[in-house]
């Protein structure tokens, strides 16, 4: 399913579409053009929910990154949301090292390493460069000895939906389906002056845990309560 397909399905279990009305076709439909909007806003917006429950394994994906002796920070992949994992590392291949976070960040290696910002070598851990784009710093700064070594690092990249053609991040109809069902209960919700909380809707609890076990990759438990042996 695509984008548009989205925003169609949704138009039409919310009535807005009916009958033998045809599908829109482009977001600069001039007919129900207030709907089409609204409908985009409630899919970016469940999905960005989704995503922040880290309920999409369409996500996940890998990028690399390119060591420069004497280079403290780098930038991350262009369409990073956040690590993959728990304990998030970079893989050095050439050496069969993961390279971890250094607790307490930046703040807590500046007041241990007065000079962490120039001290050079291997760069035993990674923190977070606190700027205006997703980055990261090495401690130690990478040196000569591993210069235009390659780092690898999982993550989960964007999933939002912009154009017309865009695909929506499920892996079955099924999962589309219950996906729009929730997000045509965000564009009820949307469209009300006096919307109350949608986290209450029993149709939205209902769709959002039916799509939860749709993407869950091991079958529900069948049972309730205790078993005992």
């Amino acid at each position: 399913m695509d984008f548009v397909g989205a925003v169609n399905r949704l138009l039409r279990l919310n009535a807005i579409i009916t009958g033998d009305d045809d599908n829109i076709t482009t977001f600069s439909d001039t007919q129900h053009a207030a709907a089409i909007s609204l409908a985009q806003i409630a899919i970016q917006d469940e999905l960005a929910e989704l995503v922040s429950h880290r309920l999409i394994p369409y996500e996940k994906t890998s990028s690399t990154i390119a060591l420069v002796s004497g280079t403290r920070t780098y930038a991350l992949a262009s369409d990073f949301v956040r690590f993959y994992g728990d304990k998030p590392f970079f893989y050095d291949s050439t050496d069969n090292l993961h390279i971890y976070e250094f607790k307490g960040g930046e703040d807590n290696l500046r007041h241990l390493i007065n000079d962490y910002a120039t001290q050079s070598g291997y760069p035993n851990y990674w923190y977070w460069d606190d700027t205006t784009t997703k980055k990261v710093g090495f401690f130690q700064v990478p040196d000569s000895t591993v210069n235009g070594r390659s780092l690898s690092y999982d993550y989960e990249k964007s999933v939002t939906v912009t154009n017309t053609t865009d695909t929506m991040p499920f892996h079955t109809n099924e999962e589309a389906y219950a996906f729009c069902q929730c997000a045509a209960q965000r564009f009820k919700f949307l469209f009300t002056t006096n919307p109350g909380s949608i986290e209450e809707d029993p149709t939205y609890i209902s769709a959002q845990i039916r799509l939860t076990n749709l993407m869950n990759f091991k079958n529900p438990s069948h049972l309730y309560g205790f078993r005992y042996y």
